[in-house]
């Protein structure tokens, strides 16, 4: 099963719990968010068809007063301890290359190689003694973790 299979299922089910009509959804979506989503958009989601917005999930969610768990990824409604937790993640761990980055049990070096690839090489260590493992990585393409 796919996953908009699997998430056009779940919003079924969580609808059909809370009695509404596919109607009635759109109305309540489109009365409470800035945006207006139809009864055959919501249909379309419902069989499959097609990949709402994580926005239009988050709002059905908040209609139906549920989540929808999807392969690993949870979407509902979004609390004040939501909300804490994306400031604090809106940063991104980055390294610039060509200089060694040290840490208590680990050292880490990306160096620029020709045709947009990496060279990505971490040192393992336990305190100041010797390796225990080294990992060097080579031809990675940018972007890929």
């Amino acid at each position: 099963m796919s996953w908009k299979t699997e998430l056009g299922k779940k919003i079924r089910e969580a609808r059909e719990l809370a009695k509404m009509s596919q109607e009635e959804l759109s109305a309540e979506i489109s009365g409470r968010f800035t945006y207006k989503y139809t009864r055959a958009q919501i249909s379309h989601v419902e069989n499959g068809k097609s990949a709402p917005a994580v926005n239009i999930v988050s709002a059905i969610a908040e209609v139906l007063h549920t989540e929808f768990e999807v392969g690993g990824c949870r979407i509902g409604v979004r609390s004040e301890q939501a909300v804490g937790l994306l400031t604090v993640m809106h940063q991104q761990l980055s390294f610039p290359f060509d200089v060694e980055h040290s840490f208590s049990s680990a050292s880490l070096k990306l160096t620029s190689m020709p045709e947009n690839s990496v060279h990505l090489q971490a040192v393992f260590t336990r305190g100041q003694s010797r390796p225990i493992q080294t990992i060097e990585l080579g031809k990675a393409k940018r972007g890929i973790a």
